[in-house]
């Protein structure tokens, strides 16, 4: 389909110079030059690093959209010229030039479908760092090592071939060391799946363990594996800070809507129970809304900096871990990739 758009094109392309001269001699007389013209407004006329773009027809909407909006802007003194040199030829009378844009557009939305039709992280939803206090491990998308600190290039994100989130991701990526410029890299997922557990299994929590072994059991017998999303274990609040607030014990990122599942196993031994004999009643109460103070803010803290949706298993749900487990599961199985544009039917239309 790119092959023919390109075809057309440029059978247009003699009329369309002949135009262009009329629009303004000596500017725009070959291929290269016209398409620098039209393709380097792409950045400016639609945010590529965020849209979610589904057809070649919202393309070309968002793309006008951003035209007008540009143009708008051309009494300041300040504006591009280029934005007025193409609103004046979509409105003026050059209709070959128009054909040509047009199909410019929809070919460079084909060239580009891959990055347009699925969700992107924004940049500070970009990396999550996790581990207990003797690990520190990021887990970005385009990671790279400047100053001496771990960031994404983010330039490359939208251009990441693989579903975010899930474990074809950090088999792509590995995971960064916080304070080094290194990466943990898996050559097997059985690598990887072992390393998860290992970090669960520091946390102390017989809780955690049991769903991290599911979890593996699950990913081993799945028909395609990589396509999960990794369960994320001992997620940080405030990482980079001497001294990490929170950990939530684990979270999942639906790889194509990009919402966020935070698990928390709050059993009252160690998140409710109070401790100490001979106090009064007021010094119990005290202590207790302290706790119960410190946990709410924990959650709400989590909402507010990642919009992570809760869910917090007490007593009563730690007693049936299999429920707890299907709970998990449905997170894990709700990834779905979205519809696609029927490519191939399409052609038979062409």
């Amino acid at each position: 389909m790119i092959q023919c758009i390109k075809d057309q094109r440029r059978a247009l392309q003699p009329s369309v110079f002949i135009e262009l001269q009329r629009f303004e001699e000596g500017r725009y007389c070959n291929e290269s030059s016209l398409n620098a013209f039209i393709g380097g407004r792409a950045d400016d006329y639609i945010n590529l690093k965020d849209d979610v773009i589904h057809t070649p027809m919202e393309y070309k909407s968002r793309w006008l959209n951003g035209l007008k909006k540009a143009y708008s802007k051309s009494k300041d003194s300040r504006a591009d010229p280029r934005h007025v040199r193409m609103h004046q030829l979509i409105t003026g009378t050059y209709p070959n030039f128009k054909k040509y844009l047009s199909l410019f557009l929809e070919g460079s939305f084909l060239k580009h479908y891959e990055e347009h039709y699925k969700a992107k992280p924004k940049i500070d939803e970009s990396e999550y760092w996790f581990g207990n206090n003797a690990d520190e491990f990021g887990l970005l998308v385009t990671p790279r090592h400047v100053n001496n600190l771990w960031e994404n290039d983010k330039s490359e994100i939208r251009h990441f071939k693989h579903p975010y989130w899930t474990l074809s991701h950090v088999m792509e990526t590995g995971l960064c060391y916080m304070s080094e410029n290194k990466i943990r890299s898996f050559s097997k997922l059985s690598d990887y799946l072992q390393f998860f557990r290992d970090v669960v299994r520091r946390s102390k929590s017989k809780y955690q363990l049991d769903i991290a072994d599911r979890y593996i059991a699950y990913v081993n017998g799945h028909s395609n594996p990589l396509s999960i999303p990794i369960l994320i274990p001992e997620l940080r609040y405030d990482p980079f800070k001497n001294k990490h607030q929170h950990r939530l014990d684990l979270l999942v990122v639906n790889p194509w809507s990009l919402e966020k599942f935070g698990f928390e196993f709050s059993p009252w031994s160690t998140h409710g129970q109070l401790e100490g004999a001979g106090r009064s009643m007021s010094e119990y109460n005290k202590e207790a809304k302290e706790k119960f103070e410190a946990e709410m803010r924990k959650h709400k803290k989590y909402w507010r900096k990642y919009g992570v949706t809760y869910i917090i298993y007490t007593d009563e749900d730690l007693a049936d871990m299999d429920s707890v487990w299907m709970e998990i599961k449905l997170h894990l199985e709700v990834s779905e990739e979205p519809a696609q544009l029927e490519l191939a039917l399409l052609s038979e239309l062409s």
